[in-house]
Order: structure tokens, then C-alpha cells, then sequence
């Protein structure tokens, strides 16, 4: 049952800070104060590595990625949060674009994630392979840019994941035509329904995975490990492929290493 609230519960709500008067829908830039936040500071602390320092992590991206990851994955207070969430960012035609996908593994490689190829995202990597996967963990001040070029993942891999997910999201991404334009929620319900009386007639595995549904593996060619500091002296170590690039030193498998200013 949804939850409702009390008309009157809203009235003892306080205006947002900054705010002379809480904006309504006829309120007009001119009506408010501007929020100001140039005063909010957070603290920028990992408790268990204070500092990202080049003689303490191991000199091969892809394992620091794996241990980040494992990290972050393991705090008990970040178990409803979706810590395999990455901005995905393309550039088409000089119009960048950047969404939510959820990684859903990654090896030596790359990193794996599923779509509709005729999506969006599908099309502009069509276009132009080279994308950006950004990883953010507020809670231990951390993040990860990883660039490369995207290939499509073996079809057995995309066979394998679709079989594995819940009915309810097999069904809800065969009945959407991703990015494309659709008169209304009741067609997309229409559709769902539709899969639901045939998964109920003939089972589950009438719900086969859409031709145009599969994965794409982001092969990486450059890493960038970025950790907050309170006094925005922020630590940036970057992985690079290429031993040109000014500073850097050879470290392992192919990789080459430099600090970087924050």
C-alpha cells in the first residue's frame, strides 16, 4: 500500500535553506533567493587508506579496480545501494551524452553491461566506440574513470545473463523498444501484459531474449583512481597504455603509471 501524507504535514515543512518562500509553480526566478551552498563542506576521509600513495597499491589497474570494488561492495551500510551502478558516457556528432547502466561484471578484459543495441546508447557506440565508464563511492570518498572502446560481448554471454535475470525484468525489456518514442504508459503496460499471458501459457522460457538485446565490453586503454582529500589536495593516480604520455613509468602488464594534480 502507498504511503500517504497529510496535506497538513506539508505546511510544517521549512522552506529549503536560502529560500525566502518555498517555490510554487507560478513562482518565477525573480520571487526566490538563489540557493547558496558555496559554504557546504564535507569531509573527505577513507578509514582505511587516509592517502592513495603509489608504494601502497598494487601496480596493475585492473587488480586496484577489483579490490575498490570488493571494498566498497562490502560496507553493511551500502548493502540496498546499487554500488555496480557507472555513468556511461558516448559522444556522437560532437554531442556528448552520458546515463546510468549497471555493471554486471568485469575481468582482465573489460567491464560488461547489457542493453538494447538499438538504444540510444547503442546507436551512438555504433557510431563512435570510444566511451567513458565513471564510478562514484561517496561513502569512502572514491572514484574510477575508466576509458577504452566498446565492443559487443559474445551473444553466449548475453544468452546466459538473460536467462538468469528475473522474469519481471526479461518481460519489461522485451516490451520496451528502448529510446524509442511510445503514445503512452498504457502501451507499454499492453505489451507487458501481453508477455505475462504468454509466459503463463507456454512458461518462462517463451521469454527470449530480443535479437537486438546484448552486451557490450568497455576494453580499457585508461584508468584514473581518484580519492577525496578534505583539503582538495585529492589523490589521482591514472593507468595508461601508452608510454609517451609525460610522467608516467612502467609498471605491470602493458601499463604505465603517473600521479597526477588534483
Amino acid at each position: 500500500m502507498a504511503l500517504r501524507l497529510a496535506p497538513s504535514l506539508f505546511q510544517k515543512i521549512p522552506p529549503p535553506i536560502g529560500f525566502a518562500s518555498v517555490p510554487t509553480a507560478t513562482t518565477t526566478m525573480s520571487d526566490t533567493t538563489p540557493l547558496d551552498f558555496h559554504s557546504w563542506r564535507r569531509e573527505y576521509k577513507n578509514g582505511e587508506s587516509p592517502y592513495l600513495l603509489e608504494e601502497n597499491i598494487v601496480h596493475n589497474p585492473t587488480t586496484l579496480f577489483d579490490q575498490w570494488f570488493r571494498n566498497v561492495a562490502a560496507q553493511r551500510d551500502l548493502m540496498f545501494e546499487e554500488v555496480n551502478a557507472v555513468a556511461l558516457s558516448t559522444c556522437c556528432n560532437n554531442r556528448p551524452s552520458t546515463r546510468m547502466v549497471l555493471l554486471k561484471s568485469y575481468c582482465p578484459e573489460g567491464f560488461v553491461f547489457y542493453t538494447n543495441y538499438t538504444s540510444r546508447k547503442g546507436r551512438e557506440l555504433e557510431q563512435n566506440p570510444n566511451a567513458c565508464m565513471l564510478f562514484f563511492w561517496p561513502k569512502v570518498h572514491r572514484q574510477i574513470r575508466v576509458e577504452g572502446r566498446v565492443e559487443k560481448a559474445p551473444v553466449v554471454w548475453a544468452e546466459k545473463y538473460w536467462n538468469s535475470r528475473p522474469l519481471a525484468a526479461r518481460i519489461g525489456s522485451k516490451a520496451s523498444d528502448q529510446s524509442r518514442p511510445v503514445d503512452s504508459r498504457q502501451v507499454l503496460e499492453g505489451r507487458k501484459n501481453e508477455l505475462e499471458r504468454l509466459a503463463e501459457d507456454q512458461g518462462e522460457a517463451a521469454i527470449t531474449k530480443p535479437e537486438m538485446w546484448g552486451g557490450y565490453i568497455l576494453k580499457p586503454e585508461y584508468f584514473e583512481f581518484w580519492q577525496g582529500q578534505s583539503n582538495r589536495l585529492h589523490d589521482r593516480i591514472v593507468f595508461t597504455r601508452s608510454a609517451e604520455e609525460e610522467g608516467v613509468k612502467k609498471v605491470e602488464d602493458g601499463w604505465f603509471m603517473k600521479r597526477i594534480c588534483p
